[in-house]
């Protein structure tokens, strides 16, 4: 009976045993499949998202620390600005410095206050008869000595000087040294009659009684492409004469007591 008893004791802790390890395999062969799972799970999310921000790189522009300039901003750049006109005249009207042809020794003299004044009746639309026109060149003549200027042979600054003081409150005027032909062109299409000094005998007009005025002054009130067109005040043929532009840079000289030719390149502009 004691014998039968161990057997099926031994009989039952056997199967146990074997219920035990087949519930662990078991268990272990649930639990294996889990970590591969989530590992797949994991990998293949990895894979998205390197996916996804490939697309995104793959759409996004390519950028630069260059800034880039819209091709109409650099045709502009490039572009030349408005263009002079090829040909250009103002209708300045013309008095000689001898308008009642009278070349005594104060007419003689009197290029800057003749050429001061035909731009600046230009600017106020105004005309004058001869004798109106003798007369203001007498008051000028009168402000020049009340600021001490020598007015027989007056320099741009000085010129410039009476100038503002006869137009006060209606002309402007300004210099502008060594200037260029196209400022000249430029401030001539604005509008604005320019007073050149030159040294007189070198300009070649044949209407000056020989020798010629060492130092002069002439309106620029036009040109064309070879040269310009002037009021040259020192003749009575002197309304549209024409200098080629080479003449007039080459011998443009503010006045020099010591030497006309060491005269500065210089102009004076009027406008309103």
């Amino acid at each position: 009976m004691k014998r039968t008893v161990k057997i099926l004791i031994w009989i039952l802790l056997i199967a146990g045993a074997a219920s035990l390890l087949e519930f662990f395999v078991a268990r272990k062969n649930i639990k294996q499949p889990l970590p591969q799972a989530q590992s797949n799970i994991s990998n293949q999310q990895q894979a998205n998202e390197t996916n996804s921000m490939a697309s995104v790189i793959a759409d996004t522009p390519t950028t630069t620390n260059l800034d880039p300039v819209p091709a109409s901003d650099t045709a502009a750049d490039t572009a030349p600005a408005n263009p002079l006109p090829g040909k250009f005249l103002l209708q300045v009207p013309f008095y000689s410095q001898a308008p009642l042809g009278k070349w005594d020794n104060t007419h003689e003299n009197a290029c800057e206050e003749a050429s001061v004044l035909n731009a600046g009746l230009y600017l106020l639309g105004k005309k004058l008869s001869p004798s109106q026109f003798d007369q203001e060149i007498m008051s000028m003549i009168k402000i020049e000595k009340k600021l001490s200027i020598n007015f027989t042979d007056s320099t741009i600054a000085e010129t410039k000087q009476f100038s503002d003081s006869y137009f006060a409150g209606k002309i402007n005027s300004k210099i502008i040294v060594s200037p260029t032909i196209e400022d000249i062109e430029a401030e001539i299409t604005a509008g604005n009659p320019v007073i050149v000094p030159l040294s007189g005998r070198d300009i070649g007009n044949p209407n000056f009684t020989p020798p010629g005025p060492v130092y002069h002054m002439l309106v620029v009130k036009g040109y064309d492409a070879q040269n310009f067109i002037t009021n040259d005040v020192g003749t009575r043929k002197g309304d549209s004469y024409i200098y080629a532009k080479d003449v007039i840079m080459k011998n443009m000289h503010d006045w020099n007591k010591t030497d006309i030719h060491l005269g500065a390149k210089i102009i004076l502009v009027l406008y309103k």
